[in-house]
This record gives structure tokens, C-alpha cells and sequence, in this order.
């Protein structure tokens, strides 16, 4: 899991506990044990809305896989790891009982 969290948006502590699936309780008590490593980046305790880099932070820490309306586009088509998967899947896939080589893969695959 790889995400690319556009570097612009601000995100809620409410909506990153409903991506992560769990209460706002639990969510809380999640952050209250980050706090040391989240005041660093200046996140104060009371702050409703996280900075991207809190949020990065926090999707790989608790592993959240953020939707792809909430992910840089642009860096997730250059970046190489990407890059090389569609390479792959476009060399060989199993697909209905036979190998079969894909020539496009659709952008929101």
C-alpha cells in the first residue's frame, strides 16, 4: 500500500476515522499515542483539520489506503513503482483461464 496524498488538502480527524473504519473514541486514543511525533509537525491537540504531512504520517502508520479522489494523480502515474506494475500487468495476466497480454490499462484501474 502506497499512497500519494496530494500535498494541498487538508484533511479532517472525522473523515480519517471513517477511512480507517474505526469511532471517533478509538480514532482519538490513536492520535493521543502519536501525539509526541504529531506535535513535531505542529499539529496541536485541538486542530480538526490535519496538514498533509500529519496525514501522510498517519495513513502509513495505521495503514489507511486513502480513495483516489484524495491522492496526487500526477505523482501516481510518473512514480516508477507504478510505472513498472502496468509494465508487468501488461506483459502477462491470467485471465479467464488463459494468459493474455493486456495492451491498456484504464486510468482508475
Amino acid at each position: 500500500m502506497i499512497n500519494y496524498y496530494d500535498k494541498h488538502k487538508f484533511i479532517s480527524k472525522k473523515q480519517l476515522a471513517q477511512l480507517a473504519g474505526v469511532s471517533n473514541r478509538t480514532f482519538s486514543r490513536y492520535l493521543s499515542s502519536r501525539r509526541r511525533i504529531l506535535d513535531a509537525m505542529g499539529v496541536k491537540p485541538n486542530a480538526r483539520l490535519l496538514p498533509p504531512k500529519a496525514v501522510k504520517y498517519i495513513c502509513e502508520d495505521y495503514c489507511i489506503d486513502m480513495p483516489q479522489e484524495l491522492q496526487d494523480q500526477k505523482v501516481i502515474a510518473s512514480s516508477p513503482l507504478y510505472q513498472k506494475l502496468i509494465r508487468e500487468l501488461q506483459l502477462n495476466t491470467f485471465f479467464e483461464g488463459q494468459w493474455t497480454k493486456i495492451t491498456e490499462i484504464p486510468h482508475d484501474f
